[in-house]
């Protein structure tokens, strides 16, 4: 498995707007082959936002790069490989 991250900052308002184009974009990301979903995770004392998406394998990934440039806002991306998952407990 694999994982893309994406880092924006930026300021409270431009947070709403990054929100915005992300709520659009994840109903075509999530449709592509191999995603796995994902998370946006927000700090608005901060300004910073992580857009975290899983997918199958590092090709599916990579296939899906042009979605994410398609989207107005662009971070800094950084690629991992998913060395260990632990399940969380209900």
């Amino acid at each position: 498995m694999f994982a893309r991250i994406e880092a924006f900052e930026t300021t409270s308002e431009g947070l709403d707007e990054i929100l915005g184009a992300l709520q659009r974009s994840v109903g075509i990301v999530r449709t592509l082959p191999g995603n796995m979903g994902g998370y946006v995770l927000v700090n608005r004392e901060s300004g910073q936002l992580l857009n975290v998406t899983f997918w199958q394998t590092d090709e599916e990934r990579e296939a899906a790069e042009s979605e994410f440039a398609a989207s107005p806002n662009h971070g800094t991306v950084t690629q991992y490989a998913i060395a260990m998952q632990e399940a969380l407990s209900s």
